[in-house]
């Protein structure tokens, strides 16, 4: 998987989301956001029917739709999803980790 801002991608791409500039702390916290909402998809368990959602609720660490949508959805950059093996983030952070980590919660609240 792939993450693009701002970028079109010349491949196929597994979703696109709009998201405000505050929502967009660190691109690798963006890139383990849509590894949950991509594990999700395999396993069946998306938060919301669309995985735009889903990676919307994970990433404003919320399981509500509305919340969500007032937290991070936005025209201020657009974020698209890719297929591929490579990774286009420079470095994974330990703060990445653990930012991923609270997303994560929402799941295991929600379930």
């Amino acid at each position: 998987m792939r993450l693009l801002i701002d970028k079109e991608p010349d491949g196929p791409v597994i979703f696109r989301v709009n998201l405000k500039a505050g929502c967009i702390k660190k691109p690798g916290v963006l890139y383990l956001v849509a590894l949950q909402t991509i594990f999700a998809i395999k396993k069946g368990e998306l938060l919301a029917k669309k995985p735009e959602i889903d990676f919307l609720m994970r990433l404003a660490r919320t399981d509500q739709i509305f919340l969500a949508k007032k937290i991070c959805d936005g025209s201020d950059h657009t974020v698209y999803i890719i297929e591929g093996d490579d990774k286009n983030v420079e470095k994974i952070s330990e703060d990445d980790i653990n930012e991923a980590e609270l997303s994560a919660l929402v799941s295991a609240e929600k379930s």
